[in-house]
């Protein structure tokens, strides 16, 4: 998993034996709603792949994970936040968990506001002092010296108010924000944008439709991770030296993931690299084998994520493969990268920019009916999801 400075981690494991636990059961509840609370995941362009999968070299897993080439596509166009949210509203159910549409307004060469509407329905902006005067709205600075003069505005687009208002720290779409939204759209100029929706109709808006892209590489003759012992991905130890070494392995294990998905030359069984310039060891104990790499681009809508993740946790692939791991990259220049489990709440603050940094990464291994699988959460330094 590529580091960043003042990344933090967070490791989560757990097992699911043949007959569940209501403990073992709560840990594959986690991943299965993994992606309903990342509404965004890397859009096509970004420095940073979108989905990445990785697993020994296996027909069968190949054959499955392809199948999921699905008819999900996303739009870019351009033209005013107000326009674009009368179309949005259209999509945002009332009664439902998740709307139909998600959507990110890009920065400008002018300034860095930014602004994104997600699962919820929800439209957040992080504005500078300049657009938060004109906007004339309440909202909340962020928590940071050096940024305490941008501010994040949240606006429901619900229609119910009584709906709408039940998001905490959030305007209820109405006049007042209507007009708001109009002073912004005339003193900035239209929006580049990108979007997905649910409509099968090209929608009213003129734009151009992108497919999600999938890409797949082979390697061979590669370092792979031994996991038949893979009970070792779950924390046993009481010790220090125990947990010490526990924290080792899965730093190598994740290590080895994000380099796999990356395609880098260091676990290569053949690397010659220099060791001035570069020194690498491959997790303990591994072996040399084939590896399968998937890729998918775009701008991905979390029902597609989920698809990924339950092919992987499915029963029917539990014979296939000694082990198979998934990494995410969110999109750094959302104002919301995570949703909280009761929705209703107020997300953590980040600040958006390019090289922000929210990944997950999780591995799942099998062996003889028993499952065990480790979830790495990373943020980086302007983000309040863990204080």
């Amino acid at each position: 998993m590529p580091s960043q400075g003042n990344t933090r981690t967070v490791v989560t494991t757990g097992s699911t034996p043949t007959q569940s636990t209501s403990s073992s059961q709560a840990g594959v509840d986690k991943l299965h709603t993994l992606a309903s609370s990342r509404p965004f995941t890397r859009q096509e362009g970004s420095s940073l792949p979108g989905v990445d999968v990785v697993f020994p070299a296996c027909a069968a897993l190949e054959e499955a994970l392809v199948q999921l080439r699905a008819s999900f596509s996303y739009w870019r166009c351009e033209c005013g936040l107000g326009d674009f949210l009368a179309f949005a509203k259209s999509y945002v159910n009332e009664n439902a968990l998740e709307s139909d549409i998600i959507a990110l307004g890009l920065a400008g060469p002018v300034n860095d506001d930014v602004w994104c509407v997600d699962s919820r329905g929800i439209l957040t902006a992080v504005v500078g002092k300049e657009t938060y005067e004109v906007l004339g709205l309440v909202g909340e600075p962020l928590p940071w010296k050096e940024h305490a003069d941008e501010h994040v505005i949240r606006i429901s687009l619900r229609a119910s108010r009584r709906q709408a208002e039940g998001f905490k720290a959030c305007h209820a779409y109405g006049s007042k924000e209507a007009d708001a939204i109009l002073r912004w759209d005339t003193k900035r100029g239209p929006w580049r944008i990108v979007y997905y929706y649910s409509g099968t109709d090209n929608p009213p808006l003129k734009g151009i439709r992108s497919e999600l892209k999938q890409s797949i590489r082979k390697r061979d003759n590669v370092h792979i991770p031994n996991l038949e012992d893979a009970s070792t991905l779950v924390r046993h130890g009481r010790t220090d030296e125990e947990t010490d070494a526990w924290g080792e392995g899965m730093s190598s294990l994740f290590e080895w993931i994000g380099m796999a998905g990356l395609g880098s030359p260091r676990i290569s069984a053949n690397d010659r690299c220099d060791p001035y310039i570069a020194v690498y060891a491959p997790p303990e104990p591994s072996y040399i084998g084939n590896l399968t790499c998937m890729r998918w681009s775009g701008l991905i809508p979390s029902a597609f994520v989920q698809e990924i993740i339950d092919q992987i946790l499915s029963p029917n692939l539990a014979s296939q493969g000694p082990f198979i791991a998934a990494t995410a990259q969110c999109i750094g220049t959302s104002p919301v990268s995570y949703l909280l489990p009761d929705t209703s709440r107020t997300p953590p603050l980040r600040l958006p920019r390019e090289d922000a940094g929210d990944t997950w990464s999780f591995v799942y291994a099998r062996k003889d009916g028993e499952r065990w699988w480790a979830l790495a959460e990373s943020v980086g330094k302007y983000d309040k999801r863990w204080g």
